[in-house]
């Protein structure tokens, strides 16, 4: 594992930088980091460049991907496209991002001239950005197992809504008849589609990593089977930031 995703808000990238520094992992790793919600603000840049000299001196190595927290954010990147090109060759930061929700904020930046990553949910139950065309930089997807709901029969916290939880349920049962383990099948779903270059998990323990790492990649012809089950569900369910 060189790659790691983090931000200012998650309190993690001081606790990151002293790894990497113990490590003598500066010139390994890639990592991603974010801008917090500058929306609304008139001095949105130099609360940026603060940001920015921040988690490069918690992390103590160069950024790979800096994107935005907010995709409602993004839109700076057009209105002030030189502020950002200059921010790029200011700081040791290599790409610029945006962490997007729904299709349509992918759509919004087509015709940003610059390369830009996304990061963007997708899973079995997921796919709306598979009919979006993400062509200007690298894409990560992220919530592969929807809040725990596509790792395991018991993984979905117990206050998401109802109908997602009886979905957990018939969801699981369809991989028990075909004898395929949940995690093994969440994975691959994602690494096998074209859209994707890198997934995003989040883990409590080394267990859980060496769990992912280790998994199986099952075989296309059972993703593309599987792939066609369909369940109905409403789309705003998807996002866990609905959930209450």
């Amino acid at each position: 594992v060189r790659s790691f995703d983090t931000a200012p808000g998650y309190g993690s990238e001081l606790i990151l930088g002293e790894f990497i520094s113990a490590n003598g992992l500066q010139n390994e790793v890639k990592i991603l980091t974010k801008i917090p919600n500058v929306e609304n603000l008139l001095d949105y840049e130099n609360t940026i460049k603060r940001s920015t000299e921040s988690s490069l001196d918690k992390l103590g190595c160069p950024i790979d991907v800096l994107f935005f927290h907010n995709p409602a954010d993004s839109v700076l990147l057009v209105k002030n496209q030189l502020f950002f090109e200059d921010l790029l060759k200011e700081f040791p930061v290599s790409t610029s991002g945006v962490s997007v929700y729904e299709p349509k904020e992918v759509d919004e930046l087509r015709d940003y001239p610059s390369n830009l990553a996304f990061q963007f949910p997708f899973n079995v139950l997921d796919r709306r950005f598979e009919q979006v065309e993400m062509l200007q930089g690298k894409r990560y997807a992220r919530s592969i197992f929807l809040q725990g709901l596509l790792a395991s029969p018991n993984g979905l916290r117990q206050d998401a809504p109802e109908e997602l939880l009886n979905l957990q349920k018939k969801y699981h049962e369809i991989l028990v008849t075909h004898d395929i383990r949940p995690v093994d099948f969440a994975i691959s779903f994602v690494v096998n589609n074209d859209i994707v270059d890198y997934f995003l998990v989040g883990v409590d323990s080394a267990n859980q990593i060496k769990h992912i790492l280790n998994t199986d990649n099952i075989k296309q012809q059972v993703i593309k089977f599987l792939g066609k089950y369909t369940f109905n569900i409403d789309k705003n369910l998807l996002d866990p930031r609905k959930w209450n």
